[in-house]
């Protein structure tokens, strides 16, 4: 038993546990893509196993606190950094059993003080003689697997067993051929002109159905009038007056005499007294079945066994999740049974009432900017009546129950507040992430840390922070070319211009010209001239811009159908003889397609289509809104073709100056033009004061348009990192190679590279109003400055460290501007208006930056591994072994921040929406990495983990996880953080040759490993 024990609180025991929790959660994510959440919740997250490992991890964790006495003074920061967790998960388990959520509906005018639960319940209530025994119990269904429901419940001497037989997801009624099922009509009746349209019905065996004014009946006959059918060796039917049987092909009508049997038969037409009825189908022996549809609104039906003795009943229930659950009633034996499936209806001591549900747009869109509701608290016994604005991420919190704004009615009459009652494992969890942020805090500094040690272990920090705001660079000239383009000077002028995209930004022209021609030609510039001369010379003269060879068509196959040479075609070329569209077919099928089933092809045909319209409106002057309405400042904008309503003199501008301007263009008359540019500014300036964004942000929008740094930055810090990685590993094998003025012209240029970064990055928060981190190229041009200045703050220790990040910010850079990469400046969803997004955001990818140096550390360290031999294997091993203190010292930091920041946004999700963990795939991924990095923080406690190739290995492997959590989900896994998506994308080439030329060298590496193992068992600990 003490072996068993000690076995099961060892550090080697922890690892397994960590192994099997990260592996758990990140299969579950899978599971939800696949099969949707209840699936994971019932397999994962919500079953007993799950639990049990969470308490086994739990018991792991105290043990070890008191087997490495973690309580000393010395290691009081430890301690506490380790105990946060033991009280988050207890906090959590407050959560899961004591707190609850729902939802409270309320329309205007109305109060209420009810909240339907979020989670569902199955409820039985027995009755007997008077006597009442009820039973709820939460149960979750599934398509993979669902909750096992088996009760016994007594009542009045009797045992009552109920258990869930089976059940079926979006039920629909069908029928179906059974041998012990009844004859069965489907019909279809047609009246005269006073019925309704066409009718559907079907007829069972001994049933009967009025049909405009004639009944019909099957099997028995109820009236002397009706028309009736019967079935014995063949179907017929007798009808009160005469009939026609008509064939549905045509011809000639077929009389039928009046009170006699007649053969009838499916797929004719039978015309009696002007209805006219149509057997679609008979089926001589057929029952109703309940089958799973497509309707995912439709109901699930449950069907329970229940058993009285030697009584026995099937009972089939209706419900559905986030519905109140309808009772079905029944009897067995002597007792009456209701079964319910749904959510269920919590009463609060007090009410809200709804004064007004508020929404807001942005200017000229459709898309909101914020929602809110007023209501009024209403707690009659405690004497409250107060008046609350409830709206995204500022909440109502009374007497534990916290109310977020979390949806609307279509007819915006009407709001959707979520609740959430848990003020327990709210307050514990909070005080696990105070003490979680301490420790982490406390350890960084406390002398007897592992960080310190290892900070006294190499050579002396000097920390450097460099933080600047500088914008450099210019346009380059354009090149002569054989387009017919306006000059570049009115370009510039009009791309000044204030624009309304479609989301309501108002922006610079010069900013959708960027996005237009990046669109439509996948460059920046087409044939060396810059995008604003481009869009607009195609809106100056759209007649010879459809001839010019400037969309892309990516896939050949598509290419050579349409009759184009390479990878552009002219708009021409998708118009056939006729004016059609070549591609309507070809785009239909594409989107009729799901996309999961969709072919590179058809993704092709999707894209094309895109720019193809793109093209059109840029064409038409519909992308043009520049025109603000005279008589509605906030609303939309008017473009050349708008129907205007503004005063005869401002209808007459809108419709007329951009064609005038036009006009002057073509002829060369450059003042007139500049005439009519002009007047567009000061009519924008006139009538759109109010929702222009200031001067200088236009000023500064353009300018970081036209110098675009941070496409400029990355072929430099990607040369500069490469050639100062060579130089360094050669001085590394030759030691009295020169490289001091290499290394101070490269820290130069990177150092003024990182300074044009942040002023970069300044700039785009400068120009959207918020921190420049909430699609996926902004975290990603982010992560890069994360990178180099992880670099230069360990540059002191180490050159390479900084070679190392400069490399990996160019590759950040480089990714950041792939075609699915969306680089547009766009306004937020409602949700991520918070200052959380601020704080959230820029401590995770400041995390991935340090991980990811930890990572470039490692591979420096595997090739140098394979460098090692006899003569210089002391060096080499001084060199791995500081590498190696440096990797786990930023690996510490990174950890530390990637822990912090998915707590942190933890706080943000519970103060937005209520709940501070709902296993969305992005934060389980972020979950799943700190399980990783902790694992590989832990490896020298483990037996046989211990070496420094081990390390070295695994702190390469382990970013994986990283890029899991940033690409993996945010591009193949569906949840709440679709934020970052882009355009889906297959799993790059390059990605899987990135694998194997990493698995070769890690092969590679530990044969090399092997032969000097014994220099580096002593020296890393």
């Amino acid at each position: 038993m003490k072996k068993l024990l000690n076995f099961l609180f060892s550090m080697q025991m922890m690892g397994v546990l960590i192994i099997l929790f990260a592996f758990s959660i990140g299969t579950a994510t899978f599971i939800e893509n696949d099969f949707g959440t209840p699936a994971a919740r019932a397999m994962v997250y919500d079953a007993r196993w799950f639990e049990l490992l969470l308490l086994l991890l739990t018991f792991n964790l105290i043990a070890n606190i008191f087997r490495y006495k973690l309580y000393k003074r010395e290691k009081w920061s430890i301690f506490i950094f380790h105990a946060s967790f033991i009280v988050i998960i207890i906090g959590s388990a407050f959560t899961r059993y004591v707190g609850y959520e729902g939802n409270m509906h309320i329309r205007e005018g109305q109060a209420t003080n009810q909240i339907t639960t979020m989670d569902s319940y199955i409820d039985v209530k027995l009755e007997k003689n008077g006597k009442i025994s009820e039973l709820s119990e939460k149960f979750t269904l599934s398509s993979v697997k669902s909750d096992d429901f088996k009760e016994r419940i007594s009542i009045d001497g009797n045992e009552i067993d109920i258990q869930l037989k089976t059940f079926i997801p979006n039920a629909q009624t069908t029928l179906v051929q059974d041998m012990s099922g009844a004859p069965v009509m489907e019909m279809v009746a047609v009246g005269s002109a006073g019925m309704n349209g066409m009718q559907n019905f079907t007829l069972e065996y001994n049933s009967h159905k009025m049909v405009e004014n004639n009944l019909l009946a099957f099997g028995s006959n109820p009236h002397p009038n009706a028309i009736v059918f019967d079935f014995t060796d063949s179907l017929r039917m007798m009808s009160p007056m005469p009939l026609k049987e008509l064939s549905m092909m045509g011809g000639d009508a077929i009389p039928m005499a009046a009170k006699q049997w007649h053969v009838v038969s499916p797929r004719k037409l039978y015309d009696i007294g002007g209805t006219k009825l149509v057997i679609k189908n008979f089926y001589p022996a057929a029952k109703f079945k309940y089958v799973q549809g497509q309707d995912k609104n439709a109901p699930t039906l449950l069907v329970f066994d229940i058993k009285n003795g030697n009584s026995q009943k099937e009972l089939i229930v209706k419900g559905q999740k986030d519905y109140i659950g309808k009772p079905e009633l029944t009897s067995v034996g002597d007792v009456n049974i209701s079964i319910a499936y749904g959510s269920k209806i919590i009463e609060l001591p007090f009410s809200l009432k709804l004064n007004d549900f508020q929404l807001e747009r942005y200017p000229g869109s459709n898309s909101p900017s914020s929602f809110a509701s007023e209501v009024t608290l209403i707690d009659e016994a405690k004497g409250i009546k107060k008046d609350y604005r409830i709206y995204m991420n500022n909440i109502l919190n009374h007497e534990g129950y916290r109310f977020f704004q979390a949806s609307y009615d279509t007819d915006e009459l009407g709001t959707v507040l979520s609740v959430n009652h848990d003020r327990w494992g709210m307050s514990i969890t909070y005080f696990g992430y105070f003490l979680l942020m301490l420790g982490m805090a406390w350890s960084l500094i406390n002398p007897y840390s592992r960080f310190k040690i290892l900070g006294r272990q190499s050579r002396k920090v000097k920390t450097m922070a460099i933080l600047a705001f500088v914008i450099g660079g210019s346009s380059l000239s354009a090149n002569a070319q054989d387009l017919n383009v306006v000059p570049l000077e009115q370009a510039k002028s009009f791309g000044e211009v204030m624009i309304q995209d479609n989301g309501g930004r108002f922006e610079p022209v010069n900013t959708l010209a960027s996005e237009v021609i990046r669109k439509v030609t996948k460059k920046g510039k087409f044939k060396g001239y810059p995008a604003e001369q481009i869009f607009l010379s195609m809106v100056v003269n759209p007649q010879e811009w459809q001839t010019v060879n400037m969309i892309k068509v990516g896939n050949s196959d598509l290419a050579r159908e349409l009759g184009i040479n390479g990878k552009y075609g002219a708009f021409k070329d998708f118009v056939n003889e006729m004016g059609q569209y070549k591609l309507s077919k070809k785009v239909q099928d594409a989107y009729s397609k799901k996309p999961a089933h969709r072919s590179s092809y058809d993704k092709e045909i999707m894209a094309v289509d895109e720019r193809i319209n793109i093209t059109y409106m840029v064409f038409t002057g519909e992308f043009l809104k520049i025109f603000p309405n005279p008589k509605d400042k906030m609303g939309a904008w008017y473009n050349p073709t708008s129907t205007v309503t503004a005063a005869t003199e401002d209808s007459l501008f809108i419709k007329k100056s951009v064609v005038l301007m036009s006009q002057a263009l073509i002829s060369g008359n450059t003042k007139t033009a500049d005439t009519y540019i002009d007047g567009i500014k000061k009519f924008q300036k006139k009538f759109g004061s109010e929702v222009l964004p200031s001067e200088s942000k236009q000023k500064v929008e353009i300018l970081y348009n036209n110098v675009n740094i941070f496409k400029r930055l990355f072929p430099y810090y990607l040369i500069i990192g490469f050639f100062l990685i060579i130089f360094l590993v050669t001085h590394i094998l030759r030691p009295n190679f020169p490289i001091k003025w290499v290394v101070g012209i490269a820290m130069v240029i990177l150092g003024v590279g990182f300074l044009l970064h942040t002023g970069g990055l300044a700039a785009r928060w400068y120009i959207a109003g918020r921190a420049p981190w909430s699609n996926g190229f902004e975290t990603m041009t982010f992560i890069a400055w994360g990178c180099l200045l992880a670099g230069f703050i360990f540059a002191k220790k180490s050159k390479l460290a900084l070679a190392a990040t400069a490399v990996l910010a160019g590759l950040f850079l480089f990714v950041a501007h792939l075609s699915w990469m969306n680089p547009e400046v766009t306004n937020l969803v409602p949700v991520l208006k918070s200052y959380w997004l601020t704080i959230h955001v820029a401590i995770i990818t400041s995390s991935y930056a340090f991980l990811a140096l930890a990572a470039i550390l490692g591979i420096l360290n595997l090739i140098l591994f394979n460098f090692q031999n006899n003569d210089n294997k002391d060096r080499i091993t001084t060199i791995i072994l500081d590498l190696s203190r440096i990797s786990e010292m930023t690996m510490t930091i990174g950890l530390y921040f990637l822990t912090i920041g998915t707590f942190l946004g933890g706080i943000w999700a519970n103060e937005s929406w209520g709940r501070y963990w709902g296993w969305d795939p992005k934060e389980t991924w972020a979950l799943f990495s700190i399980l990783i990095y902790s694992f590989v923080l832990h490896m020298r406690f483990i037996p046989g983990l211990k070496s420094i190739y081990a390390f070295n290995i695994v702190s390469v492997w382990s970013y994986g996880a990283i890029l899991m959590t940033y690409f993996g989900v945010n591009y193949y896994l569906s949840g709440l953080h679709s934020y970052a998506k882009g355009d889906p994308v297959p799993f790059p080439t390059w990605a899987i040759y990135s694998i194997l030329l990493l698995l070769a060298l890690s092969l590679f590496t530990y044969f090399n490993y092997k032969r000097y193992r014994s220099v580096y068992k002593t020296e890393y600990n």
